[in-house]
């Protein structure tokens, strides 16, 4: 995989994460927030969650590993979750216009939350963003069907039209 798909692989990222931040502000805090046995527990929980680790992810890549991920109350209102996480797509996109095709394949090394040290191609572990961000979209539209709510359509069919 080269760095021209992966950019398309987070421009395809970010465009679905906006779709489902943009269905969730048509919620009430309370339909936000009510545990509906899916994920996180809650639409709220699980956005933070994805937040986190698209930000910590990015730390690692930087060479840093924090100790934990977010927590809910991190991020109590849904504006500070789209605000931080315009933020994080910023600053991935800044590292992303400093890699390689090369740079890629390197090996990166961190230290994961359990204080566990791994290893894996940068590349890899980008992937494994990638997926974990549709992982936890879909069950955001999940919940966004058990709470009586029609869901944006984020597979990726949908966002070709839309690609650059």
């Amino acid at each position: 995989m080269n760095l021209k798909e992966i950019r398309f692989l987070f421009d395809y990222t970010q465009w679905a994460n906006h779709l489902i931040l943009d269905a969730a502000e048509k919620l009430s805090d309370e339909e936000r927030r009510r545990s509906v046995g899916v994920s996180h527990s809650s639409i709220h929980g699980t956005l933070v969650h994805m937040l986190g680790a698209e930000w910590i992810w990015l730390e690692r890549w930087r060479g840093n590993s924090p100790t934990a991920l977010w927590k809910e109350d991190d991020y109590p209102e849904l504006a500070r979750i789209r605000d931080r996480w315009t933020e994080v797509e910023a600053q991935r996109g800044e590292f992303l216009a400093g890699q390689s095709d090369f740079g890629l394949a390197r090996e990166l090394r961190y230290t994961n939350t359990a204080g566990e040290a791994r290893s894996y191609s940068l590349v890899r572990l980008m992937q494994h963003l990638v997926n974990h961000s549709t992982l936890h979209r879909g069950q955001v539209v999940a919940m966004l069907r058990q709470l009586g709510y029609e869901p944006p359509a984020t597979d990726m069919l949908f966002y070709l039209p839309h690609a650059k």
